[in-house]
């Protein structure tokens, strides 16, 4: 169970950019510190050599004086001596069998210890360097910085060996890397603070993003994410919550379609089973068979165009192969439409006033869908003449503009109101039926101008309405007009 929760937490994204961080800020300080570690570390021997340099370089000189006989051997070894307490060290001069044979020690005539039988090998081959030295005495282990350089004394080899106690180099070392430790360590630890609450605050809106999908998940619409910034976590915060306001929408209207849909179902279906149920029992006589077999009649016929208005919504909201554009004549197709409508028009005792433009050789071409647009011709002339009364008139204009061409369907028949007027467009929605005959109440689906919106929309138009109360309602559509289609269409 700890394996497991190791595991959540190192899965967690707010863990992973931390630690990311984290790791690269600690290779940064540790890359920093052995860089200023070498540097200081370089620079204080590269003084100690230098000094070690000019020290050498004044041995061979009074060397030099002894073999002119210029100064005695008294004499040099009393300046060596000098020169040994200004590198707080010793300076030995070793001739060829590795004894000391003159320095600032009393150790001439001795050995030179075995550790450094090696500088003085190389020495004797004619190479100048410098070494740590580990020398084990009785008083313990001791650490020498040691410089070595060969010279001819009298024709005779011998190597110059300088060398001083390193402890001091490296207690000023030792403070040196304390002084660098220090402030790194502390700038880690602030920068790990820094990196931690960084990482909670872009984690944290990703993880309550987290936490308000799955409750979105188990059907929650009131879950929301708080917008505590205005940076990108933000704006993905507020997008997050304007998603789950527009499904809380969709459920709304889905919960409201299926509503409608049980609703316009069950009415037609109600009926139907009880008008067959009543000619089964003979509570209905036969002779009224023909009557009610008709009303069973309008009833499926009902179901039918709401079955067929719903795969039809479902298709165009949808977009599945709905719309096949193509430049057409607008003109010739208001005509043709209103033309299988007259039947209509005239069992209704309603005159029709078409209003074109002036005529043009070229004709006025839209880019459209002809059987979408006939439609929506044919949806709009119904709805018109259901709430327009006997001796009423009905009027379609098409005005022609240089961008866009505008159709406008006037009625007058009892209108509508604001309230009405708003909701026009929403599925199932029905004006007032009083304001019609119980027929033509009957006959509607309520779908007739959401598909008409939906069309108008589809093909790149705008559809808008306008109603007063008995006086009559105008519908609007515009579609854009496309000057070089037009061009290419009358060639």
């Amino acid at each position: 169970m700890f394996k497991r929760w190791i595991m959540g937490k190192y899965n967690s994204l707010y863990i992973k950019i931390f630690l990311s961080f984290l790791a690269t800020c600690v290779l940064f300080f540790i890359g920093l510190f052995v860089f200023w570690n070498s540097y200081f570390t370089d620079l204080f021997y590269k003084d100690k050599i230098e000094l070690l340099e000019k020290r050498n370089t004044e041995i061979i000189r009074l060397l030099d004086s002894v073999q002119d006989g210029t100064i005695s051997t008294r004499e040099l070894k009393y300046t060596v001596r000098i020169l040994a307490r200004s590198i707080n060290g010793q300076v030995w001069l070793v001739d060829e069998k590795g004894n000391i044979a003159n320095g600032s020690s009393d150790s001439e005539g001795r050995a030179i210890p075995k550790q450094m039988d090696a500088l003085y090998i190389d020495g004797l081959h004619g190479h100048t360097g410098h070494s740590m030295i580990n020398l084990e005495t009785s008083d313990g282990k001791r650490n020498l910085f040691a410089y070595y350089a060969p010279y001819q004394l009298n024709e005779q080899p011998m190597v110059i060996i300088l060398h001083f106690p390193s402890e001091d180099i490296r207690e000023v070392i030792s403070a040196v890397r304390l002084n660098l430790w220090l402030p790194l360590l502390f700038s880690l630890i602030a920068v790990g603070i820094i990196l931690f609450v960084v990482s909670r605050k872009l984690a944290g809106p990703l993880q309550q993003m987290n936490r308000a999908a799955l409750e979105l998940a188990h059907g929650d619409f009131k879950t929301r994410v708080p917008v505590n910034s205005q940076d990108e976590v933000g704006q993905l915060a507020r997008s997050f919550n304007f998603m789950v306001e527009k499904l809380e929408e969709w459920e709304e209207t889905r919960q409201e379609f299926l509503a409608n849909v049980s609703h316009e179902l069950r009415s037609p279906l109600t009926s139907l089973r009880g008008f067959i149920v009543a000619m089964n029992d003979h509570i209905i006589p036969q002779e009224r068979y023909p009557h009610y077999l008709h009303i069973c009649d309008q009833e499926v016929q009902r179901l039918q165009r709401l079955v067929t208005d719903l795969l039809d919504l479902a298709q165009i909201q949808n977009g599945v192969d709905v719309f096949r554009l193509r430049p057409v004549d607008i003109i010739e197709l208001v005509e043709d439409s209103l033309e299988l409508l007259k039947p209509a028009l005239v069992e209704k005792n309603i005159s029709l006033q078409l209003i074109l433009p002036d005529e043009n050789a070229d004709g006025c071409f839209v880019q459209l869908d002809p059987d979408r647009f006939a439609q929506i011709i044919r949806n709009l002339m119904y709805n018109s003449l259901k709430f327009t009364p006997e001796g009423g008139t009905l009027t379609v204009g098409l005005e022609e503009q240089e961008k866009e061409v505008r159709l406008y369907i006037r009625d007058t028949g009892t209108g509508m109101t604001e309230t009405e007027l708003s909701r026009i467009w929403d599925r199932f929605y029905k004006a007032d039926e009083a304001r019609t005959s119980s027929s033509e109440a009957i006959s509607g689906t309520g779908l007739g101008l959401t598909i008409v919106k939906h069309l108008v929309t589809g093909m790149r138009g705008s559809i808008s309405a306008r109603s007063r109360i008995g006086k009559g309602t105008e519908f609007c559509i515009v579609f854009p007009r496309n000057s070089k289609m037009f061009t290419n269409s009358s060639q």
